[in-house]
């Protein structure tokens, strides 16, 4: 995702993923950011989507 379209022209978001969760027939959405204070979820930096996405870009390196 372009972090400057979602977050707005003064963001300091370097990267942005939209990540789907489905348990069961639970669907959850997280956003994963990357800026200047490390990798976050909107759900908080405990979040196991943060796992991973980090494990994700590092595989893509």
């Amino acid at each position: 995702m372009d972090p400057v379209e979602m977050c707005g022209k003064g963001t300091s978001v370097m990267r942005l993923y939209r990540v789907e969760e489905t348990t069961d027939r639970i669907r959850i959405h997280h956003l994963v950011f990357f800026d200047r204070h490390g990798w976050y979820c909107e759900h908080g930096k405990q979040c196991g989507a943060v796992g991973d996405v980090q494990k994700f870009t590092r595989n893509k390196l």
